[in-house]
């Protein structure tokens, strides 16, 4: 999955992009981890009855202007719809309370 400037979590009907006034230091105060290659990373575990468990995980490239959003399983090898699942309204809840908290401190901007 390559790096764009505006991203859709499979299966949510929500798109986003980075905010302009998001800075290194908000990224790590919101959770992002820094990785080798200097890339933004966010990764939350999500407490779910699938049997490999999932993980969402964000990615922000170093420019900070692109990103990607995806769910995956726990060993991160396979990509998960979450939409698909079943009895996935508290996932669903899970992943938009954390976007919501991230449009709300300035990392993201979400488009309508």
């Amino acid at each position: 999955m390559a790096f764009t400037t505006t991203a859709t979590l499979k299966g949510f009907n929500r798109t986003f992009s980075m905010s302009p006034e998001c800075k290194p230091y908000t990224l790590r105060d919101n959770g992002f981890m820094e990785t080798k290659g200097g890339n933004f990373q966010y990764k939350r575990p999500l407490d779910t009855e699938h049997r490999r468990g999932l993980v969402l995980k964000v990615t922000v490239k170093n420019d900070l202007k692109t990103l990607k959003i995806s769910t995956v399983t726990s060993n991160e090898l396979t990509a998960v719809d979450v939409s698909k699942l079943d009895n996935n309204a508290m996932l669903v809840e899970k992943i938009n309370f954390i976007f919501d908290g991230f449009v709300d401190r300035n990392v993201m901007i979400e488009h309508k």
